[in-house]
């Protein structure tokens, strides 16, 4: 039975025990990759959207949920913030 994503804050997505986080771009998604893999801590750059607006694609990363304090602190000193899609 598939689960419907649940909000736990602005951008971050929680499908059982996988949580998506909303970066906005894909050149953010992969800032937030590398800085969370001198972390040892392993993402998904994931495509959240192909809106064919102004806008265009919208990106983020998907991780345990376990993780997402760790996660939210780490990308939160490095200036990268959740995006509402």
């Amino acid at each position: 039975m598939l689960s419907t994503p649940k909000t736990s804050g602005y951008g971050v997505y929680r499908d059982r025990a996988q949580c998506t986080f909303v970066t906005g771009t894909m050149t953010l998604a992969l800032k937030a990759q590398r800085t969370l893999a001198h972390h040892a801590i392993r993402i998904d750059v994931t495509k959240i959207s192909t809106q064919t607006d102004s806008k265009g694609c919208v990106y983020g990363i998907e991780y345990p949920c376990a993780l997402s304090g760790n996660i939210r602190s780490i990308l939160d000193g490095v200036g990268i913030y959740p995006k509402t899609p």
